[in-house]
């Protein structure tokens, strides 16, 4: 194997693990928005379920194993700050799976064009 054919594979061996570790980010990324997601439907919800009730009724925040009273309001506010901070978490996110990505899509076309140098390279 020449110094050149040795360059090559080593920057095609480059360019498929930068592909395989875009391709990985993005996926995961992809979960965690979709979690954050998620978790701000279950507090849209709860929050819209809580707003139907009564001023006076008595309620409980679960904590671990356990429950705590809590008035109406503070856990209406809690859940109105949770569904926020999801939001600018899933903004982030998606900014994270953006470059995510941009980097798969160069990856993958420097990859395919260093293939078709080679395959031109090598014909007759």
């Amino acid at each position: 194997m020449s110094i050149n054919e040795q360059a090559l594979g080593k920057i095609v061996h480059d360019l498929q693990s930068k592909l395989q570790e875009a391709t990985r980010m993005v996926a995961s990324v992809q979960a965690q928005i979709q979690t954050r997601e998620r978790e701000k439907r279950l507090s849209e919800l709860t929050n819209k379920e809580l707003l139907a009730l009564q001023p006076d009724t008595v309620t409980y925040k679960s904590v671990g194993k356990m429950f705590i009273q809590e008035p109406l309001t503070d856990l209406t506010k809690e859940l109105s700050t949770r569904s926020k901070e999801m939001e600018s978490d899933m903004e982030a996110l998606d900014k994270k799976r953006i470059y995510w990505e941009r980097n798969k899509t160069e990856a993958q076309g420097n990859l395919q064009e260093l293939i078709r140098q080679i395959q031109q390279a090598q014909a007759p």
